[in-house]
């Protein structure tokens, strides 16, 4: 997580991860807002599952997603009103960062692909155009990604690094090792129709197309959805994508 640009430049902190005045404000109430909008959205989410499948709510990668999206938020507008945690690090010292800044960076570095990723799959992969759309299913494949990338490329400048790819990358195997774990072992999906988290990753019945499709998503999707992210980190006036908005420390 260093905080050195391409140029030797480095990046401000306070400026790209809470912006301060006169704009401090407006970050702050943005930034609750949006907290409190997904925290709403999470328990619609949870409230539209019966009881007798919610003990498997947090197995399914949509509503993980959606839990490291929300820390993100909280961590952000926890960091935008404790401030002294924003202290730029002495020239000699610029790898230094506290805790609180690393935190939010590193969630917010896993979420925002994470959430795209989401969106994608199920879109293409789990969606089925016989079923009902509900509020919560266009929340979690779609609007919390979109807010993510307006919180950290409008209403912040949040950067990304190509080496942060590997939180997804890690996130995204040990996914795949739990939905084998959770097909083999007969765990059940309480009422719903089937007992697979998702009905392409059957890994007891097509074992040779699930592992296609794991590979698939690990090596080109998963990579692909970060490399979306982080080309919008950089993008800059005009279109031109070398990160000229973002903010650096003078």
């Amino acid at each position: 997580m260093s905080l050195k640009e391409p140029s030797g430049q480095y990046i401000d902190i306070a400026n790209s991860f809470a912006p301060v005045s006169p704009r401090y404000h407006h970050v702050m109430i943005l930034r609750a807002l949006l907290l409190v909008w997904s925290i709403v959205s999470l328990g619609l989410s949870i409230h539209k599952e019966e009881k007798a499948n919610r003990f498997m709510y947090l197995g399914y990668l949509t509503h993980q997603g959606l839990i490291f999206s929300i820390a993100y938020q909280i961590a952000a507008f926890i960091l935008t009103l404790h401030r002294p945690c924003l202290t730029q690090p002495y020239p000699d010292s610029q790898d230094m960062l506290s805790k609180p800044v690393k935190a939010v960076w590193f969630l917010y570095a896993l979420s925002v692909p994470l959430e795209i990723l989401i969106t994608l799959l199920y879109w293409t992969l789990d969606y089925d155009k016989d079923s009902k759309i509900w509020y919560s299913t266009i929340y979690c494949h779609g609007i919390i990604a979109i807010m993510l990338l307006v919180d950290g490329n409008l209403i912040a400048r949040i950067p990304l690094r190509i080496k942060q790819m590997l939180f997804v990358e890690i996130y995204a195997l040990l996914y795949m090792i739990w939905s084998l774990i959770h097909s083999m072992s007969g765990i059940g999906n309480g009422n719903r129709e089937g007992d697979l988290i998702y009905d392409v990753m059957d890994w007891e019945d097509k074992t040779i197309m699930t592992m296609i499709i794991a590979l698939i998503v690990l090596l080109v999707v998963a990579p692909l959805c970060f490399m979306l992210a982080w080309v919008l980190s950089i993008v800059g006036k005009g279109f031109v994508f070398d990160g000229g908005r973002r903010r650096l420390h003078q």
